[in-house]
C-alpha cells in the first residue's frame, strides 16, 4: 500500500515583497523597477477611472434600447395599417441611429482621452529615466540618449 507524502507548500511572495526585496540592491535599481511599474499602475488607475462614465452611458443606451424596441414591438402588434407600421418602424431606426451615433462619439472621446493620457504617462516615465544616474540605466536607455545626442 503506498502511503502518500505531502507537498511541501511554496510561499508566493506578494508583490510589495518582491519590491521590498529590491531594496537589498540599492534605490536606483528599486527606481528602476519601481517607478514603470508605478507609472503602469496610476496609467491603468486612471483607464478605469475615465471608463466608468463612459460604460455608464453605454448601458444606459442599451436599457433606452431594449425599452424602445418592446415599445415598439407592441405598437406594431396594435397597428392595423402598413403605413402606420412602416412609420413606427422608422421612428425605431431613427432612434437607434441617434444611440449608435451617441456610441461612436463617446468612443472616439473616450479613446482621444486614453491617447492623451498616455501621451503623459509616457512622457512622466521618459523624464523620471532621464534622472536616472547612469549606472543604473539599462543598456537600451543609454544607446538612446547617444542617438539623442548625437542628433
Amino acid at each position: 500500500m503506498a502511503t502518500k507524502t505531502a507537498k511541501p507548500e511554496v510561499a508566493l511572495a506578494t508583490p510589495a515583497a518582491c519590491l521590498a526585496d529590491l531594496t537589498r540592491f540599492g534605490a536606483p535599481i528599486t527606481r528602476m523597477v519601481a517607478g514603470p511599474m508605478e507609472a503602469w499602475l496610476q496609467w491603468q488607475a486612471d483607464t478605469l477611472k475615465a471608463a466608468e462614465p463612459v460604460m455608464k452611458g453605454w448601458l444606459e443606451r442599451r436599457r433606452d434600447a431594449t425599452a424602445a424596441t418592446l415599445e415598439t414591438i407592441e405598437r406594431l402588434g396594435r397597428c392595423g395599417d402598413l403605413g402606420e407600421a412602416a412609420l413606427i418602424q422608422g421612428e425605431w431606426i431613427d432612434g437607434a441611429m441617434k444611440r449608435l451615433n451617441a456610441d461612436i462619439q463617446t468612443l472616439t472621446d473616450h479613446a482621444m482621452t486614453l491617447s492623451q493620457e498616455a501621451v503623459t504617462v509616457t512622457r512622466r516615465a521618459a523624464h523620471s529615466a532621464a534622472e536616472m544616474p547612469l549606472a543604473a540605466r539599462p543598456r537600451s536607455m543609454e544607446k538612446a540618449t547617444e542617438v539623442e545626442a548625437a542628433a
